[in-house]
């Protein structure tokens, strides 16, 4: 049974345009006008990156304005918040940790515009960028566009003017829908062969196994469970080559600097705690007895 109240606080009017998103932006960071913005319960739609893409907007401003509107949409339970530099002390973790050739797998990547330092110092390594939500799907019916977030295949209708949340789950899509791609414009320019590949934390395969796991601002308790941090580490465990490494990171103005990291590595079937700085808040949970079994 779909829950009515997410349905109405997740649908509204919706003008998928890149000068209204621009001002609506700017009503959400001036006081007097954000309360109204938000009373009024703006949306956009998918459709609005693609807009933003296909804009005639400078390079640095169309990827910044991208970026904005992707944090304005979720990925299952959580914002799907993006902007590029984001962890630099998690990404020179990680490229000191690469080796040449390894692959370097970011999850929970958003729009791939946190990884440009990754791809311009990855050297002989490969990127991969992942997020639960790497596209998505749609379909034209009429004059409405039918949207599905992979996530659970969760349906949501472009209509004119408006925007629905239906709360409904779509199943098994068919092959070869269209879909828009939640690729940065500023990746893609600049690393062509760069690509956003969905991978699910909890239960996803990557390729091939990875030398590195970047892991920022995805695994914290404002958004997990201590049972859903260790199911994820699990399987990320399983995604690592043997001696492969997973690095956690987290933004936050408690820590010096801002930024915490945790590096973990693999060994047979534990992870064991390398490195650390500044704190990083799973330190006391993945030193727990619920995780003896799995780090050490």
């Amino acid at each position: 049974m779909p829950d009515i109240v997410k349905i109405i606080l997740r649908s509204g009017p919706c003008l998928d345009s890149p000068a209204f998103l621009r001002l609506y932006l700017r009503a959400l960071g001036n006081p007097a006008l954000r309360l109204l913005a938000l009373a009024l319960r703006i949306k956009f739609s998918p459709a609005v990156l693609d807009a933003v893409r296909e804009s005639r907007l400078p390079p640095a401003e169309k990827a910044g304005l991208f970026s904005a509107a992707m944090n304005l949409f979720r990925g299952g339970g959580a914002f799907k918040t993006t902007s590029a530099g984001r962890s630099p002390l998690t990404d020179a973790a990680v490229l000191a940790l690469a080796g040449p050739g390894a692959l370097i797998a970011e999850v929970g990547v958003s729009d791939g515009v946190s990884a440009l330092h990754l791809l311009e110092n990855a050297g002989g390594a490969e990127v991969l960028l992942t997020d639960l939500q790497a596209s998505f799907p749609y379909r034209d019916a009429g004059p409405a566009r039918v949207f599905y977030y992979t996530d659970g295949a969760y349906i949501s209708v472009k209509l004119p003017l408006f925007y629905l949340c239906t709360g409904l789950k779509a199943g098994a899509l068919p092959p070869g829908l269209p879909e828009v791609s939640l690729l940065n414009p500023l990746v893609a320019e600049k690393f062509p062969a760069a690509r956003l590949a969905a991978f699910d934390i909890f239960g996803g395969a990557l390729p091939r196994p990875a030398g590195v796991i970047k892991c920022a601002n995805v695994l914290n308790l404002a958004y997990f469970s201590p049972e859903k941090i260790k199911a994820a580490l699990e399987n990320l465990r399983s995604a690592l080559a043997e001696g492969g490494w997973l690095v956690i990171g987290q933004n936050n103005p408690a820590y010096e600097g801002g930024e915490a990291w945790l590096a973990l590595q693999r060994e047979g079937n534990r992870l064991l705690l390398r490195r650390e700085e500044h704190g990083h808040e799973l330190l006391p949970l993945l030193r727990s007895p619920g995780f003896s079994g799995l780090v050490g």
